[in-house]
Formats: structure tokens, sequence, C-alpha cells
């Protein structure tokens, strides 16, 4: 009898795109079978079903884009009984829109029979609090390329806040309630969200009394890859914003730079050449630092409104989460700087760098309790003040903006004191520590007389030595009593010349081992950020921020942004885990406060704290509960 020998073959039944559950880089699904009809292809009746093998590609092939450029959980934080929706937003490999949609129901199992881009999700009346809930997505298009996404929802307990959750490559991320993801989403080379706010879609509990319009905020939360430049998140924050204020329609003024616990935070004031609506802005910025491929290309994009404000001034916050030069998030809120205020809270939780997990991550629920002592902690400053002859302007602008600060200090019930000394010398100036705000507004006026020769850093190192600490002898501070026993302690810099420590040393000063960072003392640098020096360095490593001394008009939001930091490091109120911020809900003997500036309580990222203000102070005695959401994903980004 004879014996016939049928050929093995394989084939590729799917292309996988990138950015896909299974292989970042995109990839194939290989099947085997045996060619009996001996035509060297493999029929449909010949292929093993049970064969097939997913092989990743180690690198991004040329002109391979993902297909899902957004994929959206509007209540990403459901409670029992409740109701969310999924959205995907995807495009074929050729630029149509000829996909397939397939659901999976992880959590149980099961194949879901919608086939359509938006699924309905009831989460059940009996599950409890931490619960999560997994559903996934398989996008094909007419090529049979495929890409899987998966979203995880977790069940929240009412008293927490509710938040979106975006699904990215790797990612999960939050973003607070108050903000409209419309249902159409960029297409193209994106994988993200972008998002909207204005009077349509703050809750009402929410909005204040101001000039605002439909929509006065845009933003957007993205994946991308650091295309070869920095290599941590102040490096690709710094490039990123680079690629923004090199073009000529666009002048940036850093408000505040600080590094988080996974993201470096950049705050500015944008200015525009021309008028620009939010919507039109928003898809600038998504082109220049937002897209996944370089070069990429946009396709769709949110359209605008027929009446949508026009505006030359914005308020422009940008948040870089690093993980690898692969994975690189990146959290972008702009505001019409004339409204700024009215959505502070949507703007911090969007960049603030705590509402970013990796794609598995767990979600937790904390409340921490605290009893009220009718004060807000114990705070001291030292300002070190440049008086060399170039100063005098910036000198005359710190002293108009001092009453600012002080009133932002002074309304988060802080018992504090100001000290200042110079760039040259460490004796305190007028009457030493002070809280009177025309003692401070005339400290801060040294003259311009001073020693070309500037090292702030020299000087507030020499005034904060401590014989009690170990150190060899007592600074002016010290001998004068400060910082207080149980006083956090800020130290504020003010120089337009790069700092010359080796100078009066004799050595060059180390920003990552030194007495600020030992004894815990936050460096707050305004400087010019176009020299090298210390300054900014010194101020990212002990946890405070840098900001730009060019632009005087901008001096009382600076001074506003390092009062509500430094306010965060005197606070009686640390938390415990660091939270989702935008889920945060504050009682107090059971009545919920507001999230408010003036009269609420603040979230201090840099210090992981709550921060009371105005008429919020708790009295002494009361009960305080903050709950909150955090994500439990291990270690954090690199900063």
């Amino acid at each position: 009898m004879d014996i016939v020998a049928f050929e093995e073959l394989t084939m590729v039944s799917a292309t996988i795109a990138p950015e896909d559950e299974r292989c970042a880089f995109g990839g194939a699904i290989i099947q085997t079978g045996l060619d009996t009809n001996r035509n060297g292809t493999l029929d449909g009746d010949e292929v093993d079903a049970s064969s097939g093998q997913v092989r990743c590609n180690n690198t991004q092939p040329a002109a391979a884009s993902p297909l899902i450029s957004a994929f959206v959980a509007g209540q990403g934080m459901p409670t029992a009984g409740s109701s969310t929706t999924l959205s995907v937003t995807a495009t074929d490999s050729s630029g149509g829109s000829a996909v397939s949609y397939e659901w999976f129901d992880v959590t149980n199992g099961m194949v879901l029979a919608e086939v359509g881009s938006t699924l309905s999700v009831a989460i059940p009346a009996d599950a409890e609090p931490g619960d999560t809930f997994v559903y996934q997505v398989t996008v094909t298009d007419a090529a049979q390329v495929e890409q899987v996404r998966r979203i995880v929802l977790t069940v929240s307990e009412l008293n927490v806040r509710p938040v979106t959750t975006v699904s990215t490559q790797s990612h999960q991320i939050f973003l607070p309630d108050g903000l409209a993801a419309p249902v159409d989403q960029p297409t193209g080379d994106f994988d993200g969200v972008v998002f909207f706010a204005g009077t349509d879609s703050i809750p009402a509990n929410q909005q204040k009394m101001g000039n605002r319009s439909r929509r006065d905020l845009g933003g957007f939360a993205a994946q991308r890859r650091n295309f070869g430049f920095g290599n941590n998140s102040r490096e690709e924050l710094d490039n990123l914003r680079n690629s923004i204020s090199s073009r000529n329609e666009y002048t940036l003024t850093n408000i505040a730079t600080a590094v988080t616990r996974a993201c470096a935070v950049g705050r500015y004031s944008m200015a525009l050449e021309n008028a620009t609506s939010p919507t039109d802005l928003t898809r600038a910025l998504v082109e220049l630092v937002g897209l996944s491929v370089d070069p990429g290309a946009l396709g769709s994009f949110p359209d605008g409104l027929p009446d949508e404000v026009l505006a030359a001034l914005y308020e422009f916050r940008l948040s870089v989460c690093f993980y690898s030069p692969d994975d690189v998030v990146v959290l972008v809120s702009l505001v019409v700087d004339a409204v700024k205020e009215q959505y502070e809270a949507v703007t911090s939780g969007v960049t603030d760098g705590t509402n970013v997990g990796e794609a598995d991550a767990m979600r937790e629920q904390q409340t921490d309790e605290f009893v009220g002592t009718g004060a807000g902690g114990l705070a001291d400053f030292l300002f070190v003040i440049d008086n060399s002859g170039s100063m005098g302007d910036e000198q005359d602008a710190l002293s108009q903006a001092a009453s600012a600060f002080i009133s932002v200090v002074t309304n988060s019930g802080l018992d504090f004191q100001i000290g200042t000394v110079t760039t040259d010398r460490q004796t305190l100036r007028g009457v030493g520590y002070t809280n009177d705000t025309t003692q401070f507004q005339d400290d801060a006026r040294p003259g311009t007389g001073g020693s070309g020769t500037e090292s702030g850093i020299y000087w507030a190192e020499r005034s904060l030595l401590s014989t009690a600490l170990g150190d060899a002898e007592d600074g002016s501070s010290t001998l004068a009593g400060y910082p207080r026993t149980g006083a956090s302690m800020s130290v504020v810099m003010l120089s337009d010349e790069p700092d010359q420590y080796s100078r009066y040393a004799g050595s060059t000063f180390d920003p990552n081992s030194n007495l600020f960072i030992d004894r815990s003392y936050p460096v707050y640098s305004i400087i010019n950020e176009g020299s090298p020096g210390d300054y900014d360095d010194l101020a990212l490593a002990t946890g405070g921020s840098v900001a730009s001394i060019d632009d005087i008009t901008q001096f009382p939001a600076i001074m506003n942004a390092i009062a509500t930091n430094a306010g965060g490091a005197a606070s009686l109120f640390q938390l415990s885990e660091t939270p989702i911020s935008s889920t945060i809900v504050v009682t107090v003997d059971g009545v919920s406060l507001a999230e408010d500036s003036t009269n609420g309580w603040q979230y201090v990222s840099g210090s992981n704290s709550i921060v009371f203000r105005g008429d919020a102070v708790p009295s002494e005695g009361v009960e305080i509960l903050v709950s909150y959401q955090y994500i439990d994903d291990g270690e954090p980004a690199s900063p």
C-alpha cells in the first residue's frame, strides 16, 4: 500500500496592528495545516483551527498604524447597580472605516452579542466596592488586520467622585468629572482621548459664577514614544515644551515645573500670535506633541462649536509620564486664561500625575481619618533674593506680588513666618523673620548694589546650618530660631544668573546630596531658564518647582503656585496613599466640602496632602474624612 504524505504549510491568518494588547509593535497570527490538494497553499478547509499562534514584531514596522485611536469608559468607576458605556474609535489600515467589532466579557469568559463600536455595561446590584469587570474589544478591518484592547472597570463606593477611564496600549488614564469626551474621537496616529469642558459639561454643583462659555477648555491624554529624545519624564517634558515654544505663534512662560511621583508636570502661560478656539488649539497641540508615530498624521477630529470663544491667552498645563522610550504618556489641558480659576479642579485633576496606571493595575479604596486642630500648621519661608545690578525690575515685581503670596498662605490657616537674605550674604533683612506684609514687601527689595558673584544656594545653606543637626556652626536663620519646632521650611530663590556656589565654597554643589534634601526643605527657584545651573536641579530634586523670571507680569501667578505647594508641605492632613486626585471626597462632621481654592479644600500632589482654605479650615475637634481611590500598580515611572 502506498503511503501518501502531505506537506505541512503555514499561513498568516491575520495581521496584528501596533499598540495591541498582545504585541506593542504589532505582529501576526500564524496558523498551520496540511496541503491535502497539493496546490501549494492552504485552503480554508485545510487549516488547523486550533493552531493559531501569535508572533510579535520586535520593532515598529514601516507604515504600520494601529486601528484603535480611542477606547473610553464614560464611567470608569461605576457603583453597584449602575451602568456605563464603552466606546471605541477605529479606522481600517487603509484609512477608511470598514471595521468590525467583537466584544468579550473577560471576567465571565463570554463572547457578547454586540457588534458595534459601543457597548452598554450593567454592573450587578450585588457587586462590592473593589470588584473589577474586564472587557475586551477586537477590531478587525477589511484587510484582516486586527487589534485587541482591554479596559478595567472597578466598582466604587458611593462617596467617591466619578471619573472617565481611557484605555491606551499600556495604561489606564482617569479623567475628572466635568470633562466631555466626544463620541467622535480623533482617528489616525493617535492613542488616547480628546476632551473639552464648558458650561455644558461641568456639573451644576461644581459651577461658579463667571464669564464662561460652552467650551472654555480643551485637552487630551495620549500614549506615545519618545522618538529618540528624552530619557526620563523631565527631559521629555523639556523636549515637548521646546517643540511648542519653538513655533512663532506660541509664547510660553513657565509658572511652575515640578516632578511628582511618576510625572514631570509643567504649568505655563501661553500667549498666541492669533486668537484661537480651544478646539483648534487642542488639535494643533495633538499634532505637535500627541501623535503615536513620527512622522504621523491625524485623520478626523472632533468638530468645534459654532459659537466657540476665541482667545489669545491660555493657561496651558503639560504632564509627561515616562515609563520607557517606547512608553510615554502625555497629558494636556488648556483653558482660556480669563476663566482659568473656574476650572482649577479639572485642570489639576487632568495633569497632576496621579491619574495614570498600568493597563492591568488594580484600584483600591481608602478613607483617611483626621481630627481638626483649629489651625493649619506651621510654615516657615526663607527667601533668597539676587541683589546684583540687573535685578531692579524683578525685585519690584516680587514685592508687588508679596501681598498675594501672604493672602494665599493666610487663607490656608497657616501660622507662618518669612525671612529674607540675599545672594551675597546670609544676614537676615529687616527685623528678621516676619508675618507682616509691609515688612516682607520692603525685605523683597534689597537693592541692586550687591556682589556680582551670586549664589542663592550657598547663602541659603549657610543661613540654615545648625549645630543641633551636626553642622559646625549655626546660621542666621537657626540663630533667629527658625525653622520653628514642628514647622515646615520652604526656600524660595530669585535670580537671573546661574548660581556660583563654587566661588564661595571652593567646591561644586551636588543637587542630589545636600542639606535641603537631608532636612526635607523644598526649594522653589524663579530663574532664567535659559542659563544652565543648579537652581533648577535642586528645586526638582527637593520636590519644589521651577518658574521663569523672564515675564514679571506672571509673578503673582508664580507666587500663588509656590504658596499653594508650600502650604501642602505644612499641612496636617497627609494622605496614606497617593490618590487619583479627581476621586477625592472630603467631609467634615459628615458634611461634604467643595474642592475650592478660596473656601474649600485642595489636593497638593507634591506633598500628597489636603490643604483647607478660608471658611473651610476645620475647627478643633471635628471629624475629617478623606475618601478616594488609588492605583495599586507597583513601582512608579521614572521621574
